[in-house]
């Protein structure tokens, strides 16, 4: 699969912070799934987005912000066609596990994995999106459920009586004769000989499948997971709510879920438009494992650490400080100078005049470059060196050998240059210097304030930066964004801008990482310890906002190693961030991570005195005129509520519509239509696609009324003041937008 770069970075999703190494373990678990994909098309196998893959499609259009795996589901028969091609199907080093080709896996669903083990090898980062860990998908089968209560009873029993023999087995928690005993009670029980020199596990697990298997779609009007099921009572649906798929967007891809998703997703998550950052079957995230066990055997990749010496840190001299030692360089010229004529040494002489005329020409160009021409110190210095040339003739001309007289006339000329550089007015230098392009907008009113400031000189300086490959061993070519900021931002190209001359007085940064992003680095040139050195105050802003973090939400805290923990952070003179509260959850975790003696650096350094997003005028989209008055509200049906409610959701709509109306002097509607919807409803169900293309062609008609396309949602989110309507994507970014959410009842 291809991917652009963007997707591979660091991004805030619903407000939580997800790092390029999660980015790239999507991706690899993309490929995954388009293997996966590719089979079953090939095959006609039909599968349906399960779990978390199902919510985050639907809630998200992609991964849940805070998950990190992916489920699929298949019907039975569909799953055992599957088992059987899919050896022959994979490409070369992927692996499938189940119960009868791993001795250690002890579950009756599949799972479709690129590789047991981490690798770094070049071929499978490059495959496998930089992503050096397992990826995987997790297959599970669904089976029918009987409406005869006591035949489900009686499997019920069954299935728990051979998994339990199966699992004790396997831990060693039965002795010989009682495990005889047992499989011979199984045997009597379910009409099954269990050979005893064979794999007992995988005998158990095939019967175990079988029973699961027991009953057909003309036995019950429900489909489950059944193992989840028969154990706890739960994922279970109607089976219309499988009886057919529809492929939807998820990230790069397009994956098909349950024609009925809406009535799953209740079923499995009751409000599932609500957020909830737990869940899952294993720790988040999943790669920690991974390099927990690289620790044990020291493999481990390299990890920032907080390094020890910075108090022991030097800044670079200020610009008059660099011009006052340049001329001090003069000053120990002029005493060699006096010397070597005494000595006759005129070769060295000359060399000496040379030099005085060369360093004197850096110190004029390096001062028209800062604050301009026609400043007296660079006249000062076109006389000295005027007054150079004319001595250098005298000397070697005439000989001299007293070289005392020379030293005078130099200190003189010299002493009313370095009075002219103490009197020098030089604007406060503000540099700006992000990366990239997309992520102005975070600190523009920082650099609109700088900008008003008349005693404020401001550069914004892009950096450049390259994308990471083999986990670095490789860089892209150089990307630089400095044609893509707003035309009314100018733009200093960082190769004419010298940032040890120049030693502004402050720098913005927007990138903590220096190198230790994942896929991401700036130039070397400008990691944080270079500018740290080259400026009075090194300023970091992130170009993000998240949620508040309270200390139990463990994924969120765990993302702040990816963010918090960066040298950007240590380095920065001033940390500005969101809030106080998040302030304090960036001071305790580089306390947690540094040293608790830390804690006051950390204090001193982060401000929590709001982010540069909560500046942006949300209106600058500037509404239509006749809109000023209203309160917009944006509308969306989906197809799933279409296709389960037809006529009655149509009634709704109407009545729905009537009341717009009757508030169109106060409210102007978007109606959000879904790209997908055709797709849906157009063979499925055409008469109801016809009725809804009539109702939305009669409503185009209004002037309170506006027809958006899914491709403008995101547009539409930042127009409107609150949602009605189905849930999905566009109700999520509405409530991350913090802006009122109702969700229509069909029924009311």
């Amino acid at each position: 699969m291809q991917f652009p770069n963007s997707y591979y970075e660091e991004e805030v999703r619903d407000g939580f912070y997800i790092s390029s190494k999660m980015k790239c373990c999507w991706a690899s678990q993309l490929e995954v799934l388009a293997v996966v994909d590719r089979i079953c098309k090939k095959h006609n196998i039909q599968y349906f987005a399960e779990w978390g893959t199902l919510l985050g499609c639907i809630r998200h259009g992609g991964f849940i912000p805070w998950d990190d795996d992916m489920d699929i589901s298949m019907k039975r028969m569909d799953y055992e066609k599957f088992q059987k091609i899919v050896l022959d199907e994979l490409p070369e080093g992927y692996e499938i596990l189940w119960y009868d080709n791993n001795d250690n896996y002890w579950d009756v669903m599949m799972r479709v994995i690129n590789t047991s083990f981490v690798s770094y090898e070049p071929e499978f980062l490059d495959k496998f999106h930089n992503c050096p860990y397992p990826a995987g998908i997790d297959i599970f089968p669904m089976d029918y459920v009987t409406n005869n209560k006591d035949e489900e009873e009686i499997q019920r029993e069954l299935v728990e009586m051979v998994k339990t023999v199966a699992d004790s087995n396997g831990m060693g928690y039965l002795k010989e004769d009682e495990l005889d005993a047992l499989l011979t009670l199984i045997e009597n029980v379910c009409r099954q000989k269990i050979d005893r020199d064979g794999k007992i596990k995988n005998q158990l697990y095939k019967l175990l499948t079988a029973l699961y298997a027991l009953f057909g779609e003309e036995d019950g009007d429900r489909i489950a997971l059944i193992a989840q099921y028969l154990e706890a009572g739960v994922s279970v649906y109607p089976k219309e709510c499988y009886a057919d798929s529809v492929r939807m967007p998820f990230d790069v891809m397009d994956i098909p879920v349950p024609m009925g998703y809406d009535g799953v997703l209740k079923l499995k998550y009751g409000d599932y438009m609500k957020n909830v950052r737990s869940g899952g079957g294993h720790e988040y995230p999943y790669f920690d494992n991974h390099d927990k066990f690289l620790k044990e055997h020291d493999a481990e990749l390299p990890t920032y650490q907080y390094p020890g010496d910075l108090d022991k840190r030097v800044k670079n001299p200020t610009f008059k400080q660099s011009l006052m030692n340049k001329l001090q360089l003069l000053s120990q010229i002029h005493e060699k100078l006096e010397m070597l004529i005494g000595y006759g040494q005129y070769e060295l002489v000359q060399k000496l005049f040379e030099e005085l005329q060369n360093v004197a020409v850096v110190i004029g160009n390096s001062i028209e470059k800062k604050i301009g021409e026609g400043t007296e110190t660079v006249a000062l210095l076109e006389q000295y060196c005027e007054g150079v040339f004319e001595l250098y003739n005298v000397v070697m001309q005439n000989a001299v050998t007293d070289g005392s007289g020379v030293r005078v006339i130099l200190d003189e000329a010299l002493q009313m240059v370095t009075e002219s550089v103490e009197r020098l007015a030089i604007k406060k230098e503000v540099v700006f210097m992000p990366y990239h392009a997309s992520h102005w907008k975070a600190i523009e009113s920082v650099w609109r304030a700088a900008c008003a400031d008349e005693n404020c000189d401001v550069k914004v300086v892009p950096l450049p930066y390259y994308y990471k490959k083999q986990m670095g061993r490789k860089l892209s070519e150089r990307y630089y964004d400095g044609g893509q900021f707003p035309e009314y931002v100018p733009i200093t190209d960082f190769m004419e801008y010298n940032l040890e001359n120049n030693h502004p007085d402050q720098i913005y940064i927007q990138n903590p990482h220096d190198n230790w992003d994942h896929v991401l680095t700036v130039h070397s040139d400008y990691y944080s310890t270079e500018l740290w050195k080259n400026t009075e105050e090194l300023i970091y802003i992130p170009w993000f906002k998240t949620d508040e973090i309270p200390p139990t939400d463990d994924r969120a805290i765990n993302g702040m190693k990816y963010y918090v923990a960066m040298p950007g952070v240590v380095n920065a003179d001033k940390v500005i961030v969101q809030s106080e509260a998040m302030k304090q959850s960036y001071v305790d975790y580089l306390s947690g991570w540094a040293g608790e003696d830390t804690r006051s650096i950390w204090e001193e350094k982060i401000y929590g005195t709001g982010s540069p997003l909560d500046d942006i005028d949300e209106e600058a989209e500037l509404r239509p005129d006749e809109w000023q008055d209203k309160k917009v509200l944006l509308y969306y049906i989906s197809g799933d509520g279409l296709l389960k409610n037809k006529d009655a959701m149509f009634a709704k709509m109407q009545k729905t519509m009537t009341i717009f109306e009757e508030q169109s002097d106060k409210l102007q509607i978007i109606w959000l239509q879904d790209l997908q919807l055709e797709q849906r409803l157009g063979k499925r169900a055409p008469e109801v696609w016809k009725q809804y293309q009539q109702a939305v062609a009669d409503a185009s008609g209004k002037d309170w009324i506006t027809v958006m396309e899914d491709a403008e949602k995101e547009r539409a989110v930042r127009l409107s003041d609150a949602f009605y309507g189905d849930g999905g994507k566009s109700a999520q970014l509405m409530r991350t937008a913090s802006k009122p959410v109702m969700l229509q009842n069909i029924d009311v």
